[in-house]
C-alpha cells in the first residue's frame, strides 16, 4: 500500500484501490483497521519511517547551513527519492485544509526533518542549532516546492547565493 501511495499519491487512495495493492479486499482492511483514515495514517506514518530510515543511512556528516542545503538539493532530486518529495507536498496541500488525519501526519513528518537538521546541521558561534535547523527545513521545503515547478534555476541562483551570504 506504501508503494501505491508513493507512486500515484493520496488522492488515488481508495479503499478497492489500496486493498487490491495489498492483495486482499477492501472489507479485510476494515476487519483490521477502523476506517480509511486509521489505514492511511498507518501507512503515511510507515512511508514516513521509510524516508526518514533512507536519510539516516546517507551517513551525512554534519555540515554547514550552505554545504547542508546543497547536499539535500541533490538529494533530492535522485530518483528513489523524488515520489517522497511529490507525496509530501500532495500531503502538506491536503494538511494545510487541517485534515484529520493528514495535519497531524504532516506536522509529526516536520518534526521529523526538523530534529534531522539538528542532527546535522553545523553551527558557528552565535547562532543556536535550533535557529540554523529551523531555517535550514524552511529554505528546503521551498527548494522542494520550487523543484516541483522546475524552477531548477531559480533553486541554484538561491544556493550559490547562500555560500555568498556565509
Amino acid at each position: 500500500m506504501s508503494d501505491f501511495i508513493l507512486a500515484n499519491g493520496i488522492q488515488s487512495a481508495s479503499l478497492r484501490n489500496l486493498a487490491e495493492a495489498a492483495g486482499t479486499s477492501d472489507r479485510m482492511l476494515l476487519h483490521y483497521f477502523k476506517d480509511k483514515e486509521e489505514l492511511l495514517s498507518v501507512v503515511l506514518s510507515s512511508i514516513s519511517s521509510r524516508l526518514m530510515l533512507m536519510l539516516d543511512n546517507t551517513e551525512i556528516e554534519k555540515r554547514p547551513f550552505s554545504s547542508l542545503v546543497s547536499y539535500l538539493y541533490q538529494m533530492m532530486k535522485k530518483p528513489e527519492v523524488n515520489p517522497y518529495m511529490r507525496l509530501w507536498l500532495e500531503l502538506i496541500a491536503i494538511a494545510s485544509k487541517d485534515q484529520d488525519p493528514y495535519y497531524p501526519i504532516a506536522r509529526k513528518i516536520c518534526d521529523s526533518f526538523y530534529e534531522f537538521y539538528k542532527d546535522v546541521i553545523h553551527v558557528e558561534e552565535g547562532v543556536t542549532r535550533e535557529q540554523m535547523a529551523a531555517i535550514a527545513l524552511i529554505v528546503v521545503e521551498g527548494i522542494a516546492l520550487l523543484e516541483s515547478l522546475n524552477c531548477d534555476h531559480l533553486i541554484l541562483e538561491a544556493i550559490e547565493g547562500i555560500k555568498v551570504l556565509h
